[in-house]
């Protein structure tokens, strides 16, 4: 059969979603567009007219605009205002098709709101769907393990994204996305990577870099901002595998001119060279994975042999000497993590002055080994995706009213946004602008949620008195 070329097909007109979750994060800290539409829309061929929308930017969706494609990415927690859209646009006789990281892992549940869905990565894929839909031929399904694998990473097209995403120019205080690997080898049970992108480790050509963070720096960067340098989120699933490749990749960086933040295993800061090559490649912040301060949670997590709390203490306190901002991220889980605990781990912060922390409730997402082993168990009790935003206990709880549970952690999760403790991170940490303008993002929408939980809850302060 004669194949077309991509170039040769016939034009269409095609709308990429980013769809927001009711219950998702609207902080500060977002890329200015979703890594996975920018990949489609550097794959698709120059004949085809892209619009992207975005709603976490609050991008207006136009459900009668006349489209020969409406493509929608979703991670879990947006599925349900995924399917939304979906159902929408389809009712509007538009063909849709679903893709990203929560419909590879239920595709079954995807399938009733879309005319086709994407199971994995698409970079191999896409061509042929817009082939399919050129010829009124589209599928029910593009699986990417009936594609050869995708062995290099597609360079993202800056100059076509600025032109077809409602995003224009920003200071350095929000950030541009881009990423130098995809892919990593290792198989940790409550990352959906390994599942998803796979665990061949794939870098980006140092020329092509280049390129694309001067293409970026052209079309996002405004430079007469607050900022003398642009702000890149890289996305890496994983940059630092080992430290050899680590060195590599931060050599590369420092030869940018950019200022990034990432993130990074813990232990790779305990190396005080990595830290100075990470600071003088630009390194605005690392968002680590510290999960607890208590010995015994962390031995759980298969991480109390290699970390404690006053080892985080030296690397974090080590880091800001340098000039590195450390942005802790830490689990509750109420099987393991008692009120004291939340309690102490608020102390631990707040003395220690830590850069942006998040707080998060252990949460199962499908396609993690965590998601398996927990459903096997019957350890699930809520599928409900739009509280898959890690702020909600969608497992069973023994100890405490779930509610309560929920309620402590983000009343915690607030405080530590108090102007109290604002102010103190912002004196004590280095890169203070965007310590300051990040950190009242997140005051803002916590606070917001804090209220909403509130009043939809009839919950108060006082009901959490007494419980240890």
């Amino acid at each position: 059969m004669y194949m077309l070329k991509p170039e040769a097909t016939r034009p269409l007109k095609i709308l990429l979603i980013s769809p927001q979750g009711k219950m998702d994060d609207d902080s500060n800290q977002k890329p200015l567009f979703h890594m996975a539409l920018a990949v489609l829309a550097s794959l698709t061929p120059p004949q085809h007219e892209i619009e992207l929308i975005d709603e976490h930017f609050h991008d207006p969706i136009n459900y009668d605009a006349k489209y020969d494609l409406v493509g929608i990415t979703s991670r879990t927690l947006e599925a349900t205002r995924a399917y939304e859209i979906a159902d929408t646009f389809r009712a509007h006789g538009k063909k849709v098709i679903l893709g990203g990281l929560h419909i590879s892992f239920n595709s079954e549940e995807a399938a009733k709101h879309a005319d086709s869905i994407v199971v994995g990565e698409a970079d191999n894929l896409w061509t042929t769907v817009l082939d399919d839909v050129a010829a009124g031929n589209l599928k029910p399904v593009y699986n990417s393990k009936d594609f050869p694998p995708v062995k290099e990473i597609t360079p993202i097209d800056y100059a076509r994204i600025a032109k077809v995403s409602r995003r224009g120019k920003v200071d350095g205080t929000k950030s541009i996305p881009i990423y130098l690997t995809r892919g990593c080898p290792f198989n940790c049970s409550f990352c959906v990577t390994p599942n998803f992108t796979g665990k061949q480790y794939r870098s980006q050509k140092p020329e092509l870099l280049k390129q694309q963070v001067e293409a970026a720096k052209k079309y996002f960067f405004r430079e007469n901002g607050r900022s003398s340098k642009p702000w890149f989120m890289l996305t890496d699933e994983n940059l630092g595998i080992n430290k050899k490749k680590l060195w590599e990749s931060l050599d590369l960086l420092k030869e940018c001119n950019i200022t990034f933040s990432v993130f990074l295993s813990v232990n790779f800061l305990e190396d005080p060279e990595t830290v100075k090559k990470l600071v003088d490649a630009g390194c605005n912040f690392v968002l680590a994975g510290l999960e607890s301060i208590k010995q015994s949670t962390l031995e759980a997590y298969n991480k109390g042999h290699v970390n404690s709390a006053e080892k985080y203490s030296k690397i974090i306190d080590d880091c800001r000497k340098a000039g590195l901002n450390i942005q802790g991220n830490f689990l509750m889980n109420p099987a393991i993590d008692t009120f004291e605990d939340i309690d102490e781990l608020v102390g631990f912060v707040t003395k220690n002055h830590i850069f942006m922390p998040i707080f998060q409730i252990i949460t199962p997402y499908p396609g993690t080994q965590m998601y398996w082993d927990y459903k096997n168990k019957g350890l699930i009790t809520d599928e409900d995706w739009e509280k898959y935003n890690a702020l909600h206990l969608v497992i069973k709880s023994d100890r405490y009213d779930p509610l309560l549970f929920q309620y402590k952690v983000l009343k915690s999760y607030t405080g530590i946004y108090s102007w109290r403790h604002i102010a103190a991170r912002t004196w004590y940490n280095p890169k203070k602008l965007i310590n300051l303008v990040t950190s009242l993002a997140f005051r803002n929408h916590l606070r917001s949620q804090l209220a909403e939980f509130e009043r939809q809850h009839g919950i108060s302060p006082k009901m959490l008195e007494g419980i240890k």
